[in-house]
């Protein structure tokens, strides 16, 4: 019965040519679809690494050259404003952070560890941020004010940059940043491992995460732009208004510099909005082109059980059922989408067997497969049932009528 049905699509394959065409060309859209919102939904469930809630940014504009002269004035003014800050009632406590999380900026290293070229996050932080993002020190210790004293650089790395270096090894005491073949944008110091924090992805919810390395520098007697961002944990409670306040507070302090202050949860409002954006209208694209397809699947169906008339009326004289007849033409359909999910599967194949975007694992797309075919296959025989229901109405009688 199968061989016959997949027999009777193919010596009609030109008169299938164009539905076949689109069943793949939107089993390919539904399936982009379906992989973004697969591969969303696991990066959403995967732990962030920092808390968001009531954080803010302060991100400082000095309105100074980045001439030396003016080192003296900046290092005065930014302890001013730290003493100021620690001192508010509202404030729980106060850091610098170069980076943001849910920021568009970015700085990465690149060095090749056990063969593989890394791009690694690179994040610098004084020793208060770890209590201003409640970050989860797993191994070792996070940065404290003696370490301005070091002759070394030390660095806190994430779980997953010292497993991939050090494998089950502890990472404590060793450079996590060994010198390599590929010397491009590689750091210099010499760099050591003091603590190792779980998770730390910058990006948010629906970022991949990346191999992290933050490093430590003394907010209250630097220059550089790194100062320019500071991260206050306010008290549960602390409405907006408070900005305001706070704006004029350090205003007060720095005289002749400006802030904008805003708070992590706008900005993962703000950052969320492109990505969900970008699935829906791709999503709508996806809608459009399979309700096309499914109006081609009802036509075609329906014309075919219009011309076969004559056909269907002989097979119930010669004694088929119209159970018989209403698989039938639900198995055509079937089979002819089947054609075209099939070109479509050997396709989708390429991008794990070539590992063509690391960035998605070879488990979301199977997942997104499987979803995708159970979905056509779904819309395939709703499709088909009405037209397979007209086909069981035909009486044996009404083949005379060609006679």
């Amino acid at each position: 019965m199968i061989r016959h049905l997949f027999r009777l699509i193919w010596n009609k394959k030109r008169h299938n040519a164009l539905i076949t065409i689109e069943i793949l060309i939107s089993f390919l859209v539904l399936y982009a679809v379906i992989t973004i919102c697969v591969l969303g939904i696991m990066r959403y469930n995967k732990p962030l690494g920092f808390s968001y809630e009531n954080v803010w940014r302060i991100d400082i504009d000095t309105r100074l050259s980045f001439d030396s002269v003016y080192d003296a004035e900046k290092r005065s003014t930014v302890r001013q404003l730290l003493l100021s800050l620690r001192g508010t009632p509202e404030i729980e406590q106060v850091c610098a952070w170069a980076i943001p999380p849910y920021s568009n900026m970015m700085s990465t290293w690149g060095t090749e560890i056990n063969g593989k070229l890394l791009r690694i996050a690179i994040h610098h932080g004084s020793e208060e941020a770890r209590q201003v993002f409640g970050l989860n020190l797993i191994e070792g210790r996070w940065f404290e004010s003696g370490d301005k004293w070091l002759n070394w650089s030390p660095v806190v790395i994430n779980d997953m940059l010292a497993r991939h270096t050090f494998g089950t090894e502890s990472p404590l005491g060793k450079n996590p940043f060994p010198k390599g073949d590929d010397p491009s944008n590689k750091p210099e110091k010499d760099y050591r491992v003091i603590g190792v924090i779980d998770h730390f992805r910058k990006g948010g919810e629906l970022s991949d995460p990346m191999y992290t390395a933050i490093e430590y520098f003394d907010i209250e007697n630097t220059t550089q732009a790194i100062s320019s961002n500071l991260m206050i944990k306010v008290k549960p409670g602390t409405t907006a208004s408070f900005k305001e306040k706070l704006d004029r507070q350090m205003t007060a302090v720095a005289k002749g510099w400006s802030f904008d202050i805003s708070t992590l949860e706008e900005m993962r409002r703000a950052n969320f909005k492109p990505q969900l954006t970008f699935v829906v209208a791709i999503g709508l694209v996806a809608g459009f082109l399979l309700l096309m397809v499914a109006l081609g699947l009802i036509g075609v169906l329906w014309q075919n059980v219009s011309r076969r008339t004559k056909e269907i009326g002989l097979r119930r004289a010669l004694g088929g059922t119209s159970k018989n007849i209403y698989w039938q033409i639900l198995g055509e359909l079937l089979v002819l989408t089947s054609f075209g999910l099939f070109v479509g599967s050997l396709g989708i194949a390429q991008f794990p067997l070539l590992e063509l975007i690391a960035s998605v694992p070879a488990n979301v797309y199977l997942l997104s497969l499987v979803i995708s075919l159970t979905f056509m296959y779904g819309m395939s025989v709703l499709c088909g049932l009405y037209p397979s229901w007209l086909a069981m109405e035909i009486e044996p009688a009404e083949a005379l009528h060609y006679e």
